[in-house]
């Protein structure tokens, strides 16, 4: 099969609608990026502060996990900044606001 070949292919599939993913909870998003897809690796890169691990946390973790809790969705991500623990605290945070409406910084509930 040559590219032309599976670029028609993807063409089908995706007027069949299945080449979109999950969706980030940010609709714009979505729009150009698909979603979150298997097999598709995204970089985020930025200066310190810009909001890199926010969006990386709340868009590609935890909105596909909690709107898909029944599907066995794999996530691979590297930080060179925070510990799992910390990153795990954090998604904790976004549930706890998501479902009580109740704001709780990660540094307060590891305290």
């Amino acid at each position: 099969m040559n590219n032309v070949d599976i670029l028609y292919k993807l063409i089908e599939t995706g007027r069949e609608g299945k080449n979109t993913g999950y969706s980030t909870g940010i609709p714009k998003l979505d729009e150009y990026t698909g979603g979150v897809r298997r097999g598709i690796y995204t970089l985020i890169f930025g200066t310190s502060g810009s909001g890199k691990s926010s969006l990386a946390l709340y868009s590609y973790i935890y909105r596909p996990l909690k709107d898909h809790p029944n599907d066995n969705i794999k996530l691979i991500y590297y930080s060179l900044e925070m510990s799992a623990e910390i990153l795990l605290s954090k998604l904790l945070c976004l549930y706890i606001y998501d479902t009580f409406n109740k704001v709780i910084p990660y540094t307060k509930l590891m305290s």
